[in-house]
């Protein structure tokens, strides 16, 4: 099987770390995390769909082995470093010229539209894994409620407890408690930054981006934190069809990692 492999490239916001796939000259396709998270949440399907195809996941910056900006992105940066980001890659010769297929989950699923609505004529198909897709009074207090939610390091280790109540009510029951403590580790180790990457969310008005979209859209639709709301809102992409997968939770790219490759590969065939 392919082997995936790790790599660094510049942006604006100083370096952003990358696994790659790469398994041959078909479409590329680019994968987005979700908050707080990295790349490695791809690991599952990265080398299964790099089969005629090179899979990059890149670290959305301020998460994984990416710098951080100074302040909380917008949306918007993040798909403008993204889509800088293949560009570069093509012109290295590491993927090929021309257009590329994304795969997004949660908080990636918001680049990965921006992506499409910013950059149409280079964005060819987009897997979307949870939307959230809210309005305006809901994103102003879910912003606003954002400090009690992550509370900020202190010497008490309430967010420790707070964070580790998070992460086992999200957890698919099947997903180990080591796993847990290492998704855990992961989120301690960006500090005060952890919920920044949730401000990008709450300011970008996704229900908008949505309606602007004409690309194929494939919302696969885990029955997690985000299910609600996914089944409320995917009928915005007018070319969008979900499939909701009931009884899986956090850690559904590992648990269903045949039926998701399976699902990716027969959408995004040729028509």
């Amino acid at each position: 099987m392919t082997q995936v492999k790790r790599g660094y490239a510049d942006s604006r916001f100083g370096q952003v770390h990358y696994r790659i796939a790469q398994g041959g000259e078909g479409t590329p396709i680019l994968c987005l995390h979700q908050t707080p998270s990295s790349s490695a949440d791809w690991l599952p399907v990265m080398a299964p769909l790099a089969q005629g195809r090179t899979v990059i996941a890149l670290d959305t910056p301020g998460y994984g082995m990416s710098d951080a900006p100074p302040e909380p992105a917008s949306i918007e940066d993040f798909a403008q470093i993204a889509d800088r980001f293949m560009h570069d890659m093509a012109q290295q010769g590491l993927i090929p010229c021309g257009g590329y297929h994304i795969m997004g989950f949660h908080t990636g699923s918001l680049i990965a539209t921006e992506l499409a609505r910013a950059f149409p004529q280079r964005v060819q198909r987009l897997v979307l894994f949870g939307l959230a897709a809210y309005p305006a009074d809901v994103r102003k207090a879910k912003l606003e409620n954002l400090l009690q939610a992550f509370p900020v390091p202190d010497a008490s280790l309430a967010h420790v407890e707070k964070l580790w109540a998070i992460i086992g009510s999200l957890s698919d029951p099947r997903i180990s408690f080591e796993e847990r403590h290492i998704s855990m580790a992961e989120c301690l180790r960006l500090g005060a930054r952890m919920p920044w990457g949730y401000c990008s969310v709450y300011r970008y008005d996704f229900l908008a981006a949505m309606a602007q979209v004409a690309h194929d859209v494939l919302v696969m639709n885990a029955q997690d934190d985000l299910w609600e709301v996914t089944r409320a809102t995917s009928h915005l992409f007018r070319n969008g069809k979900r499939m909701d997968m009931a009884g899986v939770k956090h850690g559904v790219l590992k648990l269903e990692q045949d039926r998701v490759v399976d699902a990716v590969e027969m959408f995004l065939q040729p028509s």
